[in-house]
């Protein structure tokens, strides 16, 4: 009954080819338009590697000092100093690890020893434990070791890319390569980081002590950041706490100058919307910014929808009117009405699950563009199991759904409560 149904709609939908793919079109492009603004938020939240513990991670991305006793007194804001952070956060206990980076550093020159051609890769500057907070596949070798920073030896891990076009291999730990015309000795090479990744993403990576880094206001300005990775995400507000009670420890031995966070460590989502140093993101109303665009994107669409299903409805009436004089029942009537609205949804949805891949893929440059691209040399990638959302997916189809069997169940009731005779005079 139900195969019967379907190829009754299916003809249906032949008859009036021009509605039908209106109406298909606009229920694809509605649900397009959401899971595109869903895939870009999956991207830039959701965990996936080298990025793939995001659901516990903390940052502190920026830094504010003053000076003592004047606290009306305008503040510094920027990264922090290397060795602020090594003080306030590599001694938590709360943590699993805490990682210390510059992300600032100018775009390297590569080249190999004897080589007169080099070429620019990005760069930043890492401690040990970058490679337990984040989750690299190494192809080769291995990450530098405590003792190598601690040493300020120059060894570096490299991405698959830059092996490949630096040295025509991905086997090639322990060679010896140029970085600025300073040689060092390649540690390991991991798979390519896309610059969605903005914590780990680089395409070289050398330890913090082989750089002379600056520092200001008792050493609490440089040009570092901190990625806290907690054991557990219940562990937030332990972890704050603790940042708390080494930030006054140190300002306390501070002769000059006093730190502060601006109700940092973030979550990876504050983290994402905290662009300035002295402005703290206002994340209610982000959220509510959101909701409303997502609102707007799929109810307009659906109200034309709703419109437009409403008025090819009416001009069936007459034809619902002779089918119920040659003894169709109302609910055979409404049936044969919700199944052809099913199938033309299911036909949109489909469509639009294709059109939204086909624009993430097609315009990822611009949909998934952020601040930190606007420097970076690497090429935009993605990862198909970060584009993936089945449950934002089936809610948009259930919301379509739900609209488009209203704008034809509301008609097709009407009619099946009218006369007859007037069902079938209707213009």
């Amino acid at each position: 009954m139900i195969l019967q149904y379907f190829k009754q709609a299916w003809r249906l939908l032949q008859e009036n080819p021009v509605l039908s793919t209106i109406s298909i079109i606009g229920t694809a492009l509605a649900i397009c338009m959401i899971m595109v603004i869903v895939m870009s938020h999956e991207v830039k939240n959701a965990p996936y590697p080298p990025e793939t513990n995001r659901d516990r991670m903390l940052y502190v991305k920026w830094m504010a000092s003053r000076e003592k006793d004047l606290s009306n007194s305008g503040s510094s804001n920027g990264p922090m100093g290397y060795g602020f952070a090594k003080a306030c956060f590599k001694s938590l206990k709360t943590a699993e690890a805490v990682a210390i980076v510059s992300p600032f550093s100018p775009s390297a020159m590569v080249s190999v020893p004897g080589q007169d051609i080099a070429e620019s890769y990005d760069k930043i500057l890492t401690d040990e434990d970058f490679w337990r907070v984040f989750d690299f596949i190494f192809i080769d070798g291995k990450p530098y070791t405590k003792e190598d920073v601690e040493a300020g030896l120059r060894k570096v891990v490299i991405s698959e890319k830059t092996a490949l076009k630096t040295f025509g291999s991905t086997a090639v730990s322990g060679q010896r390569i140029l970085i600025d015309y300073t040689e060092f000795i390649v540690s390991g090479v991991v798979k390519d980081v896309s610059p969605l990744a903005t914590a780990a993403y680089s395409q070289i990576w050398v330890p913090i002590t082989t750089a002379i880094l600056p520092e200001g206001s008792d050493g609490i300005s440089g040009a570092c950041r901190v990625f806290i990775l907690a054991k557990n995400k219940k562990d937030f507000p332990a972890i704050k706490e603790e940042v708390e009670i080494l930030r006054k420890k140190f300002n306390d031995g501070s002769p000059n100058y006093e730190a502060f966070y601006r109700n940092q460590p973030d979550t990876h989502f504050v983290y994402n919307h905290r662009k300035w140093a002295n402005i703290e993101p206002d994340i209610k109303a982000i959220v509510r910014q959101s909701v409303i665009v997502l609102v707007l994107l799929l109810v307009v669409p659906a109200i034309n929808l709703s419109g437009m299903m409403n008025s090819r409805m009416r001009k069936r009436l007459s034809e619902l009117g002779v089918r119920r004089a040659f003894g169709a029942s109302r609910n055979n009537l409404l049936s044969q009405v919700m199944w052809e609205s099913l199938l033309q949804t299911l036909l949109g949805g489909a469509l639009g699950l294709i059109f939204s891949y086909i624009a993430a893929y097609a315009l990822k440059g611009i949909i998934y563009e952020n601040s930190n691209m606007a420097y970076h040399l690497g090429e935009v990638t993605l990862n198909p199991a970060s584009l993936l959302s089945p449950a934002i997916f089936l809610y948009a189809l259930l919301f379509c759904l739900l609209l488009n069997g209203l704008s034809a169940f509301i008609p097709a009731r009407s009619v099946s409560c009218k006369p007859i005779v007037d069902s079938i005079h209707s213009k």
